[in-house]
C-alpha cells in the first residue's frame, strides 16, 4: 500500500496544528481540499484517523499512522538532504538549547555517532531551565516540549510522547494502590512544575477519548524529571512521568505504572528554529539526524510506554 507523499505531509501537519483551517492555510490550499485529502487516506488505510469536532484529535490509529507518516517524511528528507549537501560544506558550530533530561537521553548514543559521521561540526549543548525555553535566547536550535511565545518561530514536532502515573512498590505497600486517578486526591504526589511551584490539579485522558482532572496534594516539587524520578524510585509518592523516560524503571521493578497505563497525557518534543532560510545547513542536519535517532529508538514502545 502506497500514499502520496503531498497527502502524507498534509495528515502530519494536521496533527499538528489540530485544525482543519489553520493546517489549510499553513499548507497553502483550502479547508475543503484538505478534508478530501484527509477523508481520501482514511478510505486508502480503512482506519479512522482522526477525531472530528472543534479541535483535532488523532484516534490510536491516526497516532501510530503519524509515526509511519514522520519516518517516510524523514527519509524523503534524508534523502534530498544527501544529494544536495557535500561534507565539505558541514562545519562550524551549531548551539542547541535545551532540558537536562535531554541532553542527557542525546549523550546516550546520539552525539557519539553524530560526531562521528560529522567531525568538522562543533556541538555545544546549552541545558536551560523550563521557563526559558519558550524563546530564543543564544542558540541555533531548541529542543523543548514546550511551544514557543514567539508566532515567528517555527516549531517543527518530533516526538510524540505521554505522561503516566507511577509510584514505586514500596509507596504502594504502605499506602495502598489507587484503582481510579480520582483516588490520587488522597495521595502524596510529585510534582513536576516549570518554576518548582505546586500543581493544584493533573488533567489525564484515557484510550477511550474520556478527559478528566483531579485535584492533588503535592508533598514534593521540582522543576527536573530526573529529579522527579529520582523521588517517585525513592518511595516518596505519586509521580506523573514521561513513559519513555520510565521504562528501564518500570521493566526492572523499580517504578509500577498505574491503571495499566489507561490513564495519561499526552505531549509532543518540537525542534524550534527561527525559519529554514536562517537556520545554517550543520543546523538542518543535526535536527534530522535527532529525529530519526529519536524515532527510532522510541517509536517500537509497548503502548504504555511509548
Amino acid at each position: 500500500m502506497s500514499f502520496p507523499f503531498d497527502t502524507l505531509r498534509m495528515f502530519c501537519v494536521l496533527a499538528e496544528k489540530r485544525n482543519y483551517t489553520t493546517a489549510a492555510e499553513a499548507l497553502n490550499i483550502s479547508q475543503p481540499t484538505l478534508s478530501r485529502r484527509i477523508q481520501q487516506l482514511e478510505d486508502t488505510t480503512g482506519m479512522a484517523l482522526v477525531h472530528r469536532g472543534q479541535t483535532v484529535e488523532l484516534t490510536r490509529q491516526g497516532k501510530e499512522f503519524l509515526d509511519y507518516c514522520h519516518r517516510t517524511t524523514r527519509d524523503w528528507e534524508k534523502m534530498l538532504s544527501i544529494i544536495h549537501y557535500d561534507e565539505q560544506e558541514l562545519r562550524g558550530e551549531v548551539t542547541i538549547g535545551l532540558l537536562h533530561p535531554m541532553a542527557r537521553i542525546m549523550s546516550q548514543g546520539f552525539l557519539q555517532r553524530f560526531k562521528r559521521q560529522h567531525p568538522n561540526i562543533h556541538v555545544s549543548l546549552k541545558t536551560m531551565h523550563p521557563v526559558h525555553l519558550h524563546k530564543m535566547q543564544d542558540c541555533d536550535l531548541m529542543v523543548s516540549p514546550f511551544l514557543p511565545d514567539d508566532q515567528r518561530l517555527v516549531a517543527k514536532p518530533m516526538l510524540y510522547y505521554e505522561r503516566v502515573f507511577c509510584a514505586s512498590p514500596d509507596y504502594l505497600k504502605r499506602h495502598g494502590t489507587p484503582q481510579t486517578p480520582h483516588e490520587l486526591k488522597g495521595h502524596a504526589c510529585i510534582t513536576h512544575t516549570n518554576s518548582a511551584t505546586t500543581e493544584p490539579r493533573w488533567e489525564w485522558q484515557n484510550r477511550e477519548g474520556k478527559q478528566d482532572s483531579v485535584k492533588i496534594k503535592s508533598v514534593m516539587a521540582s522543576d527536573s524529571i530526573d529529579i522527579s524520578i529520582n523521588l517517585a524510585v525513592s518511595g516518596i509518592g505519586i509521580a506523573y512521568l514521561p513513559s519513555r523516560q520510565i521504562r528501564h524503571l518500570v521493566e526492572s521493578g523499580a517504578l509500577v505504572v498505574l491503571f495499566e497505563g489507561n490513564a495519561y497525557q499526552e505531549g509532543q518534543m518540537y525542534c524550534i528554529y527561527k525559519s529554514r532560510h536562517h537556520l545554517p545547513l550543520r543546523g538542518r542536519v543535526f535536527m534530522k539526524e535527532l529525529s530519526d535517532f529519536l524515532q527510532d529508538t522510541y517509536a517500537t514502545m509497548p503502548a504504555f510506554l511509548a
